[in-house]
């Protein structure tokens, strides 16, 4: 796989068990690149044992975590950040000891880190002081010691929105209530949610692992900010069922805490990647829900 001077013919992808892993897998398998799939059992290897692990990878791509949209329970909380910190200090570190250091280490973190009131671009400094604010806000300060220790790596951000695919993330949970006429409506309907379309996500991660001048944050989200009301009309546009406000207690029994996620309010926009060229398949909600649904 070959982009200008940049070859890559083996990668390591930690969390591929993910819809997103998955997909990403398949795209570089087409691509005849090979791909070392890491888990919890790597992550808990010493250093220099992940380091010899990882060695002739010419990337890493980081996506394990704990999801956001699951049902909360005792200490979830603390699992979504603890798992998120253990992995990117384990790969830091592990980089460290390889004898041939990789061309990149991207981290896909939450775009959901901007805080509620203005409109971000990566160069925001304005963030908001919910659990995937914080997550995000660490995730970055971690990702980014790797360029410390590791001169010529390629360190990036990739702040992804909700991942809108079949098989896992928030649309599953939302077509079912759609099916039924609820939609998924919270609150006014008038918050921003960051989305991002399956296809969309995984080729900009390889837009991002092939270009040579990529590093640092890029927002991975629909180039046109889209409102919960909005994806509530897509779905009743592509299903052809009136949608109703969703009553909360039945928002508490279908998805507990996890689902308030998305009473936050986060407008943001991909200026890097839409300054660099990158074409979305999808560039707004409508087009998410009509390719996802096939109508």
């Amino acid at each position: 796989m070959k982009c200008e001077d940049v070859e890559i013919t083996k990668v390591a992808i930690c969390g591929a068990d993910k819809p997103l892993g998955s997909a990403l897998m398949s795209a570089f398998d087409q691509n005849g690149v090979t791909v070392v799939s890491l888990g919890s059992a790597d992550l808990r290897m010493p250093a220099p044992t992940l380091g010899e692990r990882l060695e002739g990878v010419d990337g890493i791509i980081n996506l394990y975590g704990e999801p956001y949209v699951a049902k909360w329970r005792g200490r979830y909380e603390f699992d979504i950040y603890r798992s998120r910190l253990v992995a990117i200090r384990a790969l830091g570190t592990a980089i460290m000891y390889m004898k041939k250091t990789p061309l990149f280490f991207i981290t896909v973190s939450n775009a959901m880190v901007y805080d509620a009131f203005e409109v971000h671009d990566e160069y925001s400094m304005s963030y908001g002081d919910t659990l995937m604010s914080e997550v995000g806000q660490m995730e970055t300060k971690e990702t980014m010691k790797v360029s410390r220790y590791a001169k010529g790596v390629r360190v990036i951000i990739a702040r992804s929105g909700y991942l809108m695919c079949k098989t896992g993330g928030a649309y599953p949970l939302l077509l079912r209530l759609a099916n039924i006429g609820w939609g998924g409506r919270v609150d006014d309907g008038y918050q921003c949610i960051p989305m991002i379309y399956e296809r969309d996500a995984v080729n900009s991660l390889l837009h991002l692992a092939l270009s040579p001048t990529s590093q640092g944050i890029y927002n991975v989200t629909l180039p046109e900010m889209a409102s919960m009301n909005e994806l509530v009309a897509a779905f009743a546009e592509t299903i052809g069922k009136n949608q109703h406000r969703l009553p909360k207690y039945l928002i508490k029994l279908l998805a507990g805490r996890a689902f308030n996620l998305l009473e936050q309010n986060c407008k943001v926009l991909p200026s890097r990647l839409i300054s660099e060229g990158f074409v979305f398949e999808c560039k707004s909600v409508l087009d998410v829900i009509r390719r996802l649904t096939g109508k």
